[in-house]
């Protein structure tokens, strides 16, 4: 959740596999064995082209390379705007959601908006480790039209309305530990908010259609009890 988005990702660090823990120290090193190598790939453009070098944005990739190497940057370290729409645009279905987010009252506004709410999302899946594990999953997991249309709904964040649910509903959304613990949570609001879940979620489907769904679908169904209980809640409350 994170290619365009934030800057550890353009490090390519691997992800563990679902549920294991891999140590820090492992990650960190996986971090440096890649950094030196296109360190010294942005230094030689930047001694060779200039231009090339301010042009595609490589001075600020330098700068987030150093930081990382330090310990100053965090999973959801928000990507600058110009970078992140260069990302964007290196594919049709990227450069179509730039368009769209230009339309509605501009790129960089649309893209703060989609970095506060997956950061929220983000930070409550645990520890850095945890986090970059987590959206390196959802990048690998989805094909990129879905996360773009997935990227296009969070900006939106939740309706403005829902009808609230039944009791039964409500019911047998608590059939599960997970739905329990989070009824138990919301109290009075679950009916509520266990609409808005089923309303983005179905809103979601209406934009990636049943091949997307079952994409999703999947990379949901590896997520752990805690990751998915964040996820949830996420969809229905939107950015805390």
């Amino acid at each position: 959740m994170s290619n365009e988005l934030v800057e550890f990702e353009r490090n390519f660090t691997p992800a563990p596999d679902p549920g294991v823990a891999m140590p820090e120290a492992q990650v960190k090193e996986i971090i440096r064995a890649y950094s030196p190598g296109r360190r010294a790939e942005i230094e030689r453009i930047r001694d060779t082209d200039i231009e090339r070098y301010f042009a595609e944005g490589l001075d600020r990739e330098l700068l987030a390379i150093t930081r990382e190497e330090l310990g100053d940057v965090g999973p959801t370290e928000p990507m600058q705007a110009d970078v992140s729409r260069s990302l964007m645009c290196k594919t049709e279905e990227g450069r179509e959601l730039v368009r769209s987010w230009d339309s509605l009252g501009g790129f960089r506004m649309q893209l703060e908006r989609l970095q506060r709410q997956v950061g929220s999302l983000v930070k409550e899946v645990g520890s850095d480790r945890h986090q970059r594990a987590f959206m390196e999953r959802f990048d690998r997991s989805l094909p990129e039209p879905v996360r773009y249309a997935i990227y296009e709904s969070l900006a939106m964040g939740p309706p403005t309305y829902v009808q609230p649910v039944s009791r039964d509903a409500v019911k047998e959304f608590t059939a599960g530990t997970i739905g329990a613990d989070l009824v138990a949570e919301w109290g009075a609001w679950a009916p509520e908010l266990i609409a808005t879940i089923w309303k983005r979620v179905d809103m979601l489907k209406q934009r990636i259609g049943d091949d997307g769904m079952e994409d999703f679908k999947d990379w949901f169904g590896t997520l752990s009890d805690f990751e998915t209980k964040a996820v949830l809640r996420f969809i229905a409350e939107g950015c805390r």
